[in-house]
């Protein structure tokens, strides 16, 4: 079955900055057309236990193990 996707308008740059909040660190995004996209900076390797990891070790082993697994959604 053939699907159709409606194509975004795409903007020339996208600017990405990072603020320290009084809270934590904040990597914000835009295109320029008036949106922000906000993320938090955390620790990697308490992230991917969090996300469900179970090798314990190296930080990109974990990230890894996770990818192959096919969690998280794209």
């Amino acid at each position: 079955m053939a699907r159709t996707f409606k194509v975004k308008k795409v903007s020339s740059a996208v600017e990405i900055r990072t603020f320290d909040g009084e809270k934590g660190r904040y990597l914000v995004m835009t295109a320029g057309d008036g949106k922000f996209h906000v993320f938090v900076e955390v620790e990697a390797k308490e992230a991917a236990k969090d996300c469900g990891c179970e090798t314990r070790g190296h930080t990109s082993a974990m990230w890894k193990e996770l990818w192959r697994k096919g969690q998280g959604q794209a």
